[in-house]
């Protein structure tokens, strides 16, 4: 063999040593993140910021369809984000983006737990307006031992049509009477879709909104007894003392820009307990007389004889 060929039989035989070399480094390398229960990541961008797969998530990421009914991980700091959830869900489903009113992308700005109504406001809107009242909504949640936290934006009535608008905006009145209604009567069918048509029907509604008469002939005219008081202290908590309940208008500060129909149905050292039509949040938390007395507006006892 000449020397070139000694040459090349070197060369070749070098090559195939370094090739061995590397495959076994590799393979260590890997073995020795599987011991110590390290797993290769793989980043990719998305609306909301940085998520970090690991290699057997990797598939999720190409098929976001998966939980694209999800939308809750969107950030709602500002009227930009909520905008940018809305387009988001209508680009998913197909939705025109400029077929959610103001009124609703306002209804989301001011209310974070308005989100899956609001997503879902253009398949549903007014699909409510021909509902049979009662008997068409279950109310099987309901219970006569204590007053019921009904909400203008449940979406078993949130989209019917009322005072120009749909309940969630304009729903606070027939809202609030239905929780005293239902509970001085104990007749769940007083729900807010039927006290909406009622409020209607009856003439007890303005435009956007409802008329304080659907609190005093309205609430007589469903049997209900009905005493117009000052925001007095003194008398709510001695009605409160012997079951009866307060329903009152706040003006602007705490529970609305405009107005808004609240509930007060009991209260203790920690404050009064309320139902506010309009947010989970605020009726979940104990309110001080000082606090709701500049808001109110108006004030009615309500009760059985």
């Amino acid at each position: 063999m000449g020397t070139n060929g000694r040459i090349k039989l070197y060369i070749a035989g070098l090559t195939a040593v370094l090739l061995i070399i590397a495959t076994v480094s590799v393979l260590l390398i890997f073995r020795g993140r599987e011991g110590s229960g390290e797993t290769p990541v793989l980043e990719y961008a998305v609306p909301s910021g940085t998520v970090t797969l690991t290699a057997m998530e990797t598939s999720a990421a190409t098929a976001p369809e998966a939980n694209s009914d999800d939308y809750s991980s969107y950030p709602l700091n500002n009227a930009a984000d909520c905008q940018a959830v809305i387009d988001a869900y209508a680009a998913d489903h197909g939705i025109d983006p400029f077929s959610y009113p103001v009124d609703i992308t306002n209804l989301l700005m001011t209310n974070h737990e308005t989100l899956d109504f609001v997503l879902h406001y253009p398949e549903y809107a007014g699909t409510q307006d021909g509902a049979d009242y009662p008997g068409s909504i279950d109310m099987s949640d309901f219970t006569p031992l204590r007053v019921p936290e009904y909400y203008q934006y449940d979406m078993r009535w949130g989209y019917k049509t009322y005072s120009g608008d749909v309940l969630a905006v304009t729903g606070s009145g027939p809202t609030a009477l239905a929780m005293a209604a239902s509970y001085l009567t104990g007749n769940a069918d007083m729900n807010p879709a039927w006290m909406a048509a009622f409020a209607e029907n009856n003439n007890y509604t303005m435009d956007g909104g409802t008329n304080w008469t659907l609190m005093s002939d309205g609430a007589l005219g469903l049997g209900i007894d009905v005493t117009p008081i000052s925001a007095d202290q003194d008398r709510i908590e001695r009605n409160l003392d012997v079951g009866n309940i307060v329903v009152c208008l706040m003006g602007p500060g705490d529970f609305t820009d405009s107005a808004q129909y609240i509930v007060i149905v009991g209260y203790s050292d920690a404050g009064y307990e309320i139902r506010d039509p309009g947010s989970r949040a605020r009726t979940a938390q104990t309110w001080q007389y000082d606090t709701l007395a500049p808001q109110m507006n108006g004030c009615w006892i309500m009760r059985i004889l």
